[in-house]
Formats: C-alpha cells, sequence, structure tokens
C-alpha cells in the first residue's frame, strides 16, 4: 500500500509552499522584494505490470504505472515590476523595467539589487542601507578610460565624454591616483597598471550643493558656484537573470558555474545591451514588494486544504492498515 508514502510527499511539499508563502506575505511591505513560487513535478511513477505481459499464452493487458507523489524541484523567483512610489528623497532609485544596482559588499564582493535606498556615507560615497558601495560598473563599449589628476574616471560612450566615477583614496589631498589610461575586467571593474581592482566609487566632495540624479543615471552636484558631473550609474542585467541566486538582504549573487546567468551586460538606464533593454532610471522613488496580497491568500488557503486532504490520506492510510491488521482476530 502506496498510500502512506504518497501521501507524505503531498504533507512536506504542500508545507514547503506555505513556508515560501508566509515568507511573501512577511515581506509584503519590504521595498524591492520579488516573490517566491514553488514548482510541484510528478514524482517517478511505480510499473506495477510491464507491457506485453502474457499469461499461458495469452496478454494480460497494458502497462500499469503508479505515481509515487509530488516533488518540488525548484523554488523561482518572481521578477514582474513592483508598484513604484515616489519618496522625495534625491537619493532614491528605482529601477522600471529590467536591471539591478550592483553594490560591492564590505569584502569586496559583487551583489546586485533591485532595493535603490541609497544615502551618502562619512566619506561622501554612495551606499545604501547596509552600507555597502553603489559600485561603479562600465559597459564594454566604453572607449579610452582614463583617470585624471583629481581622481575622476573618463570614458568616451556612443562618442561622447562621460565622468563615470571616482577613484577613492585615503589621501585627502589627492595624491596617489594613477593618472593616465587605465583598462576594465570582464565585469567592467576599472582596473589599475598591475591589473588589479581600482576602489572606485560615486563620490561627492564636501560642500557641494544640490546634489542630483538624472533619470539617465547621472550623478551631479554644484561645487565651487559650478555644476559638475560626478558620475554615471548604469545597471546591470543577465541573459538568465532567473540563474540568480538570492544572499538576503534583497541582495543576489551570481553562481560560479558557467552558462547558469549568461555573461554580466552592462548598459545606462534605458539602453540596450546584446538585444536585453535596460529598464528606465525613476529618481526620488523607490519600488515596492511584487506580492499580490490578495493572490497570495487565496494561494494561501488552496495550500491549507491541499495539505489539509493529504494529511486525511494519512489517516485513511493508517485506518487501512488497522483494518488489516485486524483480519486475523
Amino acid at each position: 500500500m502506496r498510500i502512506l508514502n504518497t501521501a507524505a510527499t503531498g504533507v512536506r511539499a504542500q508545507q514547503t509552499a506555505l513556508d515560501v508563502l508566509g515568507n511573501n506575505m512577511a515581506n509584503v511591505n519590504t521595498p524591492g522584494y520579488k516573490a517566491q513560487r514553488v514548482n510541484f513535478a510528478e514524482a517517478l511513477a511505480a510499473e506495477m505490470r510491464p507491457a506485453e505481459r502474457e499469461f499461458n499464452g495469452q496478454p494480460v493487458g497494458e502497462r500499469i504505472d503508479v505515481g509515487a507523489g509530488v516533488i518540488y524541484p525548484t523554488i523561482d523567483t518572481d521578477y514582474r515590476q513592483g508598484i513604484i512610489r515616489e519618496t522625495e528623497n534625491p537619493f532614491d532609485l528605482a529601477i522600471d523595467g529590467e536591471g539591478f544596482f550592483p553594490v560591492r559588499t564590505a569584502n569586496g564582493e559583487s551583489r546586485y539589487t533591485r532595493v535603490g535606498n541609497f544615502e551618502l556615507d562619512s566619506q561622501g560615497k554612495l551606499v545604501n542601507s547596509d552600507g555597502y558601495i553603489l559600485e561603479v560598473k562600465i559597459p564594454a563599449d566604453a572607449m579610452d578610460l582614463y583617470v585624471d589628476e583629481t581622481g575622476n574616471i573618463t570614458g568616451f560612450i556612443d562618442d561622447e565624454e562621460r565622468v563615470l566615477g571616482r577613484v577613492v583614496v585615503n589621501d585627502p589631498e589627492g595624491e596617489g591616483y594613477p593618472v593616465g589610461p587605465i583598462d576594465m575586467d570582464e565585469l567592467g571593474r576599472p582596473l589599475d597598471w598591475n591589473g588589479d581592482i581600482l576602489p572606485t566609487a560615486f563620490a561627492v566632495p564636501e560642500g557641494a550643493e544640490d546634489v542630483q540624479i538624472s533619470t539617465e543615471g547621472i550623478l551631479s552636484a554644484t561645487i565651487d558656484g559650478s555644476r559638475q558631473t560626478l558620475g554615471q550609474i548604469n545597471i546591470i542585467t543577465f541573459a538568465n537573470p532567473e540563474g540568480l541566486v538570492r544572499d538576503g538582504d534583497n541582495l543576489y549573487f551570481a553562481p560560479d558555474a558557467a552558462g547558469v546567468t549568461g555573461d554580466e551586460l552592462v548598459g545606462t538606464p534605458g539602453s540596450q545591451v546584446e538585444e536585453r533593454t535596460l529598464g528606465k532610471l525613476k529618481t526620488q522613488s523607490l519600488e515596492q514588494s511584487n506580492v499580490n496580497l490578495a493572490s497570495a491568500m487565496t494561494e494561501m488557503i488552496q495550500v491549507q486544504r491541499a495539505y489539509q486532504l493529504n494529511a486525511r490520506m494519512i489517516t485513511n492510510g493508517d485506518q487501512m492498515w488497522s483494518m488489516a491488521n485486524s483480519l486475523r482476530r
């Protein structure tokens, strides 16, 4: 009698679905949160009778398979757009469409997020709420990268010279900048002459006024009475963003496995990179969770009923075993 094992797989699967739904509902007000969903699949069926079986030289019948329950091979992330709400904070950013903000953690690792609640730290660098630096990423088609004597990184994109970011050094006098042409690695990170990753950031100098970020991602401010560009915020996408792995704190990372996510694609907001169109940037706004509370409540009721049904099957199976054990009494 397979009913106990079959029902047990159903209970485990529905419990996982309830856990995922509960997490979605708990994050209904978390900015940038992307809902998860459990994918179910039929377990490998057991063959009760093989095909072309014969008895006394006569065919018995067709092959008979009996299902062995349900499995949940994957838990996917729903990347559908969340509602964008205005915040009036000049450093809040939202992506309307495809893409992620690249951030660099305290240990130097790259992560990706949809949450654009940035602010200036004590050194004037643009960081998120966890203190992770908004990373300077440069599109692959950028040409003639150069660090000037003030530490600004410049380059040509679409034949237009732009300030892309700033090299960060601890020397307040600005000495030690690697002035001259530089390269970048395959992830769009600036490199020095030795091939080492340069410490870069979007930095706002002390005394800067009227700091603004345009919908094209251009960070600018008024310094000593003149308007100056401080950097170009680019966003990231992948050929297969569904392959990204959740890392907590609304962060994702690309697994170290070839072909899962594809190459990292860097571009300005609203541009097209390798046939993928990057989302547009919404300033003074934050993307909200994409959890649909009404749908989640409805789905939770359905999952609860399925859990209840599988639990009842276990009870019925136990009763059938009890009846079989009592046949000799």
